[in-house]
């Protein structure tokens, strides 16, 4: 199945990048969390995460829920951190600090792997990510 055409009233299916934020939230039962997380599986949209997300989750995680961790990382596509990635998150880091806005690397990695895979990321941490043009949205109302 491809993607759909947009002009025909329909949504184009896409894949977004699930930030820490947003996997905490689910391994920890928040409705808004899991229902968003669902409504974007029941239409087909394909659901990442990336190296840095991974690394977050298994850090954080309490011994009793690694279980779990592993089960969620095991069912969503892997987003590789590529040179084009890499290459993004530092040209991000060094425009914010001209800025007077530190980027930390963790968040810069993921941004640049989100663009780079043309994903939209899903974050409960929107400041983290002011890039102008990475696609953001906020599972949370």
């Amino acid at each position: 199945m491809g993607p759909r055409n947009p002009q025909d009233g329909e949504h184009c299916l896409t894949t977004y990048l699930l930030d820490t934020t947003v996997l905490i939230g689910h391994l920890r039962g928040l409705e808004e969390v899991t229902r968003f997380i669902l409504d974007l599986l029941t239409e087909g949209h394909t659901l990442g995460t990336s190296c840095v997300n991974i690394a977050e989750l298994h850090h954080g995680a309490r011994p009793h829920e690694r279980k779990d961790v592993q089960v969620l990382v095991d069912r969503l596509e892997f987003l590789e951190t590529t040179p084009e990635a890499s290459t993004r998150a530092g040209k991000y880091q060094a425009r914010l600090r001209g800025e007077g806005t530190t980027l930390h690397t963790a968040d810069a990695l993921v941004a640049g792997t989100a663009r780079a895979h043309g994903a939209i990321l899903v974050t409960d941490n929107e400041a983290d990510f002011p890039m102008r043009d990475l696609r953001v949205v906020r599972p949370l109302l």
